[in-house]
């Protein structure tokens, strides 16, 4: 039976399976990424602090049983290894145990566990699959797909390609792939490609860890798109740089426009990453001849945008303010730092900058406005208009003319706001109420006002 048809099949007690949910978000959206990466799951269950799919396991260790006892990986190989070996094996049982566990906590130790105590590959798939087609719990099936990874084979391609779209289970359907597939690393790279946020972030990460060296192809996507994402693409920056081989894609005498646009953004975000959650600039071995070869190459073959400007921006603030420990000779940061300020101070840049703010209703238009004010512009014209057109209050354009504006301009802005909240959800307001409390205290407590508007 295929995914699509195990698919309208309802779960235990009727209920929704993620199956069916990922099924239905393919047929309205195609492969992916999907809407809201996913998310919400039909289980109902939410993530803590906001996370987004696959948010939570990426960053935190828990216990889900709470109350409860707390389920281990021995626990769960005990029950496998007590299902008898004919299909449909009564998966049920363990599904409802699964539903009370963290998957994070155990998926290793099952492993391992299944490995020590010699449980049949055939027997571990057809309870993976049971799992992974009729959960209705995203820890039970995320279980599903570790035991696909320990027992599944090519057939359980398209399963683990669908269920992995969902950015809540990316995580284990890529560590699936790479276990399970004859071609581990076009698999997990088909999926790396259909998720965008934390999902894109922990497929790229198996994808590192696939072969040595990379496929030539998924070489040129790491640096061209793959390191890119929702969350933040300090988490894949040096990924790219190091299994994608930026130093040697960058050899040749011409490269094409989209390698620089990726290398531009790959040595922005190491140097923005340096002393967070990923390796930055000063960690990556290859870093004082690739930012040389970039400072050649991007002048005359990048063009002149206020994407090629911010990567300059940050690379050029990392030598500005370079991290204490800098392992490079003082006469290489001296040499690389002048040549990143010559760049900046380009006499072209501020009429690229003045042109993108031109127009006050495209999506983009803050994407300028910290250029603008590395720069010393002050193109409070051009704001108001943008202001003037109602943007959400989210818009961080709200926030920079609050920063930047004269008392004059500030109130202004100020009347701008007021006009924006009176027509503004309720949610939008509420979200907005904090930025607005820090920079125009009291504007915000007038926006109670307001009843709920309709978005």
């Amino acid at each position: 039976m295929s995914a699509a048809q195990r698919g309208t099949r309802g779960g235990p007690q009727g209920k929704a399976t993620l199956l069916a949910h990922a099924l239905g978000l393919r047929g309205r959206h195609g492969k992916g990424p999907w809407p809201a990466y996913g998310d919400p799951l039909p289980d109902g269950g939410g993530h803590r602090l906001g996370f987004a799919g696959g948010g939570e396991d990426a960053l935190l260790r828990r216990d889900a049983g709470e109350g409860g006892a707390r389920v281990t990986a021995a626990d769960v190989a005990g029950h496998l290894e007590q299902l008898p070996a004919a299909p449909e094996s009564g998966a049920g049982r363990l599904h409802d145990l699964l539903a009370g566990c963290s998957a994070i906590d155990i998926a290793d130790g099952l492993g391992a566990e299944v490995l020590r105590r010699g449980l049949p590959p055939d027997g571990l798939r057809r309870v993976g699959r049971e799992l992974a087609q009729d959960g209705t719990h995203r820890e039970a099936v995320k279980i599903g797909l570790v035991l696909l990874g320990l027992g599944g084979d090519v057939r359980d391609r398209e399963l683990l390609l669908l269920l992995g779209t969902l950015e809540e289970l990316t995580l284990y359907a890529a560590v699936a792939l790479r276990r399970s597939q004859p071609d581990p690393e076009p698999a997990v790279h088909e999926l790396a490609r259909r998720v965008a946020g934390w999902g894109r972030i922990q497929a790229v990460r198996v994808l590192g860890g696939t072969v040595d060296p990379v496929d030539p192809a998924v070489r040129a996507w790491l640096l061209r798109e793959g390191f890119r994402n929702t969350i933040s693409d300090e988490y894949l920056a040096h990924i790219a740089a190091t299994a994608g081989d930026l130093r040697g894609a960058l050899g040749p005498q011409h490269v094409d426009t989209a390698l620089l646009d990726g290398a531009g953004g790959i040595l922005a975000a190491l140097a923005r990453s340096q002393g967070g959650p990923a390796p930055g600039l000063a960690d990556y071995r290859d870093a004082v001849p690739v930012l040389h070869r970039y400072a050649d190459l991007a002048p005359r073959e990048r063009p002149a945008t206020v994407a090629a400007l911010r990567d300059l921006i940050g690379i050029t603030a990392f030598f500005r303010h370079p991290p204490d420990d800098l392992a490079w000779a003082d006469a290489a940061k001296a040499e690389l730092a002048a040549r990143y300020e010559r760049l900046l101070l380009a006499p072209h840049w501020p009429a690229v900058v003045l042109d993108h703010l031109a127009d006050p209703r495209r999506p983009d238009f803050a994407l300028a406005l910290h250029p603008a004010a590395v720069l010393g512009l002050r193109p409070q014209a051009r704001i108001l208009a943008r202001l003037e057109t109602g943007p959400s209050l989210l818009d961080p354009t709200w926030a920079h003319a609050l920063r930047t504006a004269d008392p004059r301009l500030a109130a202004r802005v100020a009347a701008l706001a007021e006009r924006r909240a009176a027509v503004a959800p309720q949610a939008e307001r509420d979200q907005a109420r904090q930025v607005f409390a820090h920079l125009a205290p009291g504007l915000a407590d007038r926006w109670d006002r307001y009843g709920e508007q309709r978005p």
